[in-house]
């Protein structure tokens, strides 16, 4: 297999935002590395009137803390694996993380890329299979053919050599119908052979590879989901550049003095007297007036508006104190809306990943899925509701099945509690047609 250096058009198309995406995401120190490229130079400015210009402005992390939120929304109850005995190890991975941790990267990096892959990899020198991870920004060339399964992967990588970062690319490829792994450096020089990795002693007709969108899995390049928060934090960012600047130079007063020259040395201060010949000689202070930079305020506040209706209003502080479930659900419905998709597609791409490592354990694949939270709201029952729900149960009104469920929906019952270690320490219902036992009726004389 020849390899060049040539990327996939629409990876080429789409990386400067995704760049943008990942800034944004790291935050203010990341955006100010950038420099001119998130915040251009004003005219005529020196190399150091623009440091000060940058440094005075002020990146809001506004993008990392929705991902973040989002993110918590869905893990609010861990996801769950099912699997035979033989996978049980797979719900921690090579690093030690847990699938948990799998599975906010993934909803984390398809939020805020729209782009995500898991690579099924195999050592060579034995053990078990483990999934390896790729960012859109390391996925850059690939070939589909008309059922959207991929004929070839081309993978970027990092790796330390003598203290120094060096690029590495790894190539999946089917070649006759047999799926090989081929190593090459940053010159595109193949390092040793290509490999056939095998399962049960044959050799693979397909490559291992999810790659997950906001939609699915599938190897369409879709707009990041996050992409109009960062697109609107980056315009904030420029914008409180302007506003500090214009700050900057107007918020301190200038003193103006006139009939003297400008060799003439005058201290300011209580202990300092001036005394300025000319009869019509002046002394005042230039200061801002007018509304200049009230503009640059509103469009901030405008801005920040924007943001906190794009996300989860977490820079809106306009709704304070309890909210009714209904105001709650009909506020994030937009958010929740486009988690939903999210949720589903990682969902589907982490169940395909593990039925890809069950093929090769010689496990059933059908009988491997992941399961993510999609209760995104809390729906947790408050102590009130669990004494009338109980009451209600133990009075004979509602099934022992629909009480469990209930308390689970509610999220007052242990994750790892099963329904039937539930039944086992439910209370016994009073029957209404039988006596109480612990009464003591008086004999009859």
């Amino acid at each position: 297999m020849h390899l060049t250096n040539d990327k996939h058009p629409m990876y080429l198309h789409w990386l400067p935002a995704w760049q943008d995406c990942r800034n944004a995401f790291d935050g203010q120190r990341a955006i100010k590395a950038a420099g001119v490229r998130y915040l251009p130079a004003l005219s005529g400015q020196t190399n150091d009137e623009y440091l000060a210009y940058k440094n005075r402005a002020l990146f809001f992390s506004i993008t990392s803390k929705t991902v973040s939120a989002l993110v918590g929304m869905a893990l609010q109850r861990p996801p769950i694996l099912t699997a035979p005995p033989e996978m049980n190890s797979y719900g921690i991975d090579r690093n030690g993380a847990q699938l948990t941790e799998l599975t906010s990267s993934s909803l984390s990096e398809v939020l805020l890329t729209g782009r995500y892959g898991l690579m099924v990899d195999m050592p060579q020198s034995g053990g078990k299979p483990y999934l390896a991870r790729y960012t859109a920004e390391n996925i850059v060339d690939w070939v589909v053919d008309r059922e959207g399964h991929p004929s070839k992967i081309v993978l970027q990588e990092s790796v330390i050599e003598d203290y120094k970062t060096v690029l590495q690319y790894r190539c999946l490829y089917l070649e006759g119908g047999v799926y090989y792994v081929a190593m090459y450096n940053e010159k595109m020089e193949m390092i040793g052979t290509p490999v056939a990795p095998k399962i049960a002693d044959q050799p693979m007709d397909f490559i291992p590879f999810v790659l997950m969108n906001p939609v699915g899995i599938d190897w369409d390049i879709l707009k990041p989901p996050m992409l109009d928060i960062v697109d609107i934090n980056l315009s904030h960012y420029r914008t409180s550049a302007d506003l500090e600047h214009g700050r900057h130079f107007t918020g301190l007063p200038t003193p103006v003095v006139s009939g003297v020259d400008g060799s003439t040395v005058l201290k300011i201060g209580s202990q300092t007297a001036w005394v300025l010949p000319p009869s019509d000689a002046k002394a005042y202070y230039l200061e801002f007036t007018g509304t200049g930079l009230k503009s640059l305020e509103a469009a901030l506040q405008e801005k920040q508006s924007q943001l906190a209706s794009l996300s989860a209003r977490l820079m809106d502080n306009s709704h304070k104190g309890s909210e009714a479930a209904d105001a709650v659900r009909l506020r994030f419905m937009s958010e929740t809306a486009s988690l939903l998709m999210v949720v589903l597609s990682v969902e589907d791409g982490l169940s395909r990943a593990h039925q890809i490592i069950a093929t090769v354990l010689g496990e059933d694949p059908k009988e491997v899925s992941v399961k993510v939270n999609r209760e995104f709201l809390s729906s947790k029952l408050s102590a009130a509701e669990v004494v009338a729900l109980t009451k209600v149960y133990l009075e004979g009104g509602m099934s022992v099945e629909t009480y469990v469920y209930n308390l689970r929906r509610g999220d007052m019952l242990p994750h790892n509690m099963t329904d039937e270690d539930v039944l086992k320490q439910l209370p016994k219902r009073v029957d209404p047609t039988k006596p109480d036992p612990k009464s003591d009726p008086q004999p009859k004389e």
